[in-house]
This record gives structure tokens, C-alpha cells and sequence, in this order.
């Protein structure tokens, strides 16, 4: 089986910082990872070498079997049509109603166009956002906005999602019903995904896996038993996952 992600030792420079510190990450296709930690860990610094925004300075990124650093332009334009991103809120252009915000990731595939407004009428209808399509997005609450930016992260199926700030702006409630959704979806498509978030607890599936950075180090990644095993006796754990020991 293809593993969605694996992370060799991985480093990253900042303005003559190291902001990230020999990573090291493997995840299985259709296994679900929580990154979790402070402020300023390095989380979103992740997830952008991840997406291949950015080169890492040092160390392998492979995405669902691609060595990102050794396929062209193209080739990373193909491998994201396999991955969903949904990255820190404020994504969705302005100028867009809902339905043509998420119509964007279909521009290049072959469907008619009537294919393309049912796929994101199906979308919708998923996520609870029915009667929104002509909606532009400062009419949207905050959560219906963070919803539409999933929905446009979902419309082409992908084999892995990426989700940065997993909780924000989604009330709790939402929160869960929304990955409940997800967790369907899993079974249905094998979706891998990989999210972050500040706290362990946004994520309660019994086989999802939980890593921690701090100050652009993985301090540690396993099952949240093994987390909370660990938590009793390493004070970094308590210290970046509730600020005090």
C-alpha cells in the first residue's frame, strides 16, 4: 500500500532560524494524523512543505508515493489534484459566490458543466450548506465559511486531505458532526488526512494518531493511550500540549 506520507528528516531555516528539526513521519494511506502543539510550533510550516509550497531545507518529503523533491512543475500540479487542502481560514475569494469558489478545483477537469454544479450541489448538501451556493462569502457566518473551504477541498474526491486549524472556527458541535462526515468518507474513499490543531482532542477515532511539536520539534507521535501514557511522566509533552507542567 502506497503510504500517503512519510518525512525523512526534515529541516527548515527561517531568517537563520531553524524553525523545523529533523522531522521524521511516516502515515499509511487512509490513516488519520492530529499535529498538535503551541502557537509557533512549526505546524502550519509543516503542512505548507507538505502541500509543496515551500522546499525544506534539508530531508525527503514523499506524498502518496511522490519524492516532492524530485518531481517537476506538472508533475506537482497532477499529485495535488490528488490532495484536498483546507489551510488557515480566509481562502475563499471574495469576489466568488460559494458555488463559483467551489467550482474552482474542477476548472481543468473533464466534466460538463452541469457535472461540475452537481458535484458541488452533492458537496453542499454533505456538509449542510444547502441554499448557500449564491451566497458570497462575507454573507457567510464563520463556520459556514470554514465549511465552504472543505467542500472546495472535497469536490474532487482526493485521496488525502490536508486540514491546517482542524477546529477553527467551528463550533464544537459542528466540529463533530463534520467529521463524522469525514469518517464516512474515509471508509468510502480510503481518505487519508492529516490535520492540525492546538489540543489532542480533536480527533476521538479509536485508530487516528496523534503527533506533538514544539518549537519545530516532534516530541512525539502514536496513539493518543500511548499519548496520554507519556503525558504522565514527560513534562515537555504537558508543557506544550496545556502550557505548564
Amino acid at each position: 500500500m502506497t503510504a500517503a506520507l512519510v518525512l525523512d528528516g526534515v529541516y527548515q531555516h527561517v531568517a537563520g532560524r531553524m524553525a523545523l528539526n529533523d522531522i521524521r513521519l511516516a502515515l499509511p494511506e487512509g490513516a488519520w494524523l492530529l499535529i498538535c502543539g503551541p502557537n509557533g510550533a512549526g505546524k502550519s510550516l509543516l503542512i505548507r512543505l507538505i502541500l509543496g509550497l515551500d522546499r525544506p531545507s534539508a530531508g525527503t518529503i514523499e506524498v502518496l508515493g511522490q519524492d516532492l523533491s524530485r518531481i517537476g512543475d506538472s508533475a506537482l500540479v497532477r499529485l495535488r489534484g490528488d490532495i484536498g487542502a483546507v489551510l488557515q481560514r480566509g481562502s475563499l475569494l471574495a469576489d466568488y459566490s460559494v458555488l463559483e469558489n467551489l467550482l474552482l478545483p474542477l476548472r481543468n477537469a473533464a466534466m460538463t458543466r452541469y457535472d461540475m454544479a452537481r458535484a458541488a450541489r452533492l458537496t453542499m448538501t454533505l456538509l449542510g450548506l444547502d441554499g448557500l451556493e449564491n451566497h458570497m462569502p462575507r454573507a457567510l457566518s464563520l463556520g459556514q465559511q470554514r465549511r465552504v473551504e472543505l467542500a472546495r477541498a472535497l469536490i474532487h474526491r482526493p485521496r488525502l486531505l490536508v486540514w491546517d486549524g482542524l477546529s477553527d472556527g467551528l463550533d464544537p458541535s459542528v466540529a463533530r458532526e463534520t467529521l463524522e462526515v469525514l469518517r464516512t468518507l474515509k471508509g468510502n474513499r480510503n481518505l487519508s488526512l492529516i490535520a492540525t490543531d492546538n489540543a489532542p482532542d480533536a480527533l476521538t477515532g479509536a485508530d487516528d494518531r496523534v503527533a506533538v511539536m514544539d518549537r519545530g520539534r516532534l516530541l512525539f507521535e502514536g496513539t493518543r493511550e500511548a499519548l496520554e501514557a507519556a503525558g504522565a511522566t514527560r513534562l515537555d509533552l504537558r508543557v506544550a500540549l496545556w502550557g505548564h507542567p
